[in-house]
């Protein structure tokens, strides 16, 4: 099965995603692959995105522990 409907971020929540690899790129440049599910399909989709900003947080570590569920 394929997916060709285009990405609405309107859809997708931050719990709806998984890192699936961060990595440096030949250039330098770190990289995330980040797996979500389609929201008009449900086909897991990869996407790849550079990091262009990096900055502090107040997350607490580990973060498995505060990532919550979507229902």
């Amino acid at each position: 099965m394929s997916c060709d409907h285009p990405l609405d971020a309107e859809y997708l929540y931050p719990s709806d995603a998984d890192v699936l690899d961060l990595y440096e790129k030949p250039d330098g440049t770190t990289a995330l692959r980040i797996g979500v599910p389609c929201p008009e399909c449900e086909v897991t989709l990869e996407l790849t995105t550079v990091v262009e900003e990096v900055g502090e947080t107040d997350l607490e570590i580990p973060l498995e522990d505060t990532k919550e569920a979507y229902d």
